[in-house]
């Protein structure tokens, strides 16, 4: 699995370059992630699909409204009706460059949220991402709950560092035991 970090902040690039410094083979640009992106985006929208904010709203302009369409009812198939935070899943897009999109909530409705949602929702995408080596291929991920959920760049970017050191220790169990923390210490496609 590739992981790209994609946004046009350049403090939250910053905040990402200096988390992610033990993880080379994690892409990092300040760029338009619609521009840039290939295979996979991740949408951090929230427990109910609506995606009509931040990032979720440039998505749903680039692949059109059934993109939200198709994401509802995929959270609506679930038992509970609602994606919890924490939690993931991938809708085929339609598109023939960025054809999957990893919804993975950083809040159950549009909130401030604390910087922990960063951290489970990006661990939600690499469980997906990792289970199936089509979808995470090239995973494109912009910053999780930077814009409507106000967490800080520089905690947003410890807590997604977090997540991928975690993963890939249990993934890769040689990888160094605390890369990437902020101090020393199969999918179904709907």
């Amino acid at each position: 699995m590739r992981l790209h970090l994609v946004d046009h902040g350049e403090r939250l690039v910053k905040a990402w370059n200096a988390a992610f410094r033990h993880f080379p083979e994690v892409t990092i640009q300040q760029a338009d992630m619609l521009e840039v992106a290939e295979h996979c985006v991740v949408s951090p929208a929230n427990s109910y699909g609506f995606m009509d904010g931040g990032i979720d709203t440039a998505y749903r302009e680039f692949f059109g409204a059934q993109i939200e369409r198709k994401v509802q009812d995929a959270i609506a198939r679930r038992p509970d009706g609602l994606l919890p935070v924490g939690a993931s899943l991938v809708v085929h897009t339609g598109h023939p460059r960025v054809r999957y999109l990893i919804v993975a909530p950083t809040m159950t409705v549009p909130e401030v949220v604390e910087s922990q949602n960063c951290y489970r929702a990006l661990r939600a995408v690499l469980r997906i991402a990792g289970s199936d080596s089509e979808i995470g291929r090239d995973v494109y991920c912009p910053g999780l709950a930077t814009g409507v959920g106000r967490v800080p760049a520089e905690e947003a970017a410890n807590m997604m560092a977090r997540a991928y050191a975690d993963w890939k220790r249990k993934n890769e169990p040689s990888a160094p035991p605390n890369a990437g923390s902020a101090d020393a210490s199969p999918a179904p496609v709907i």
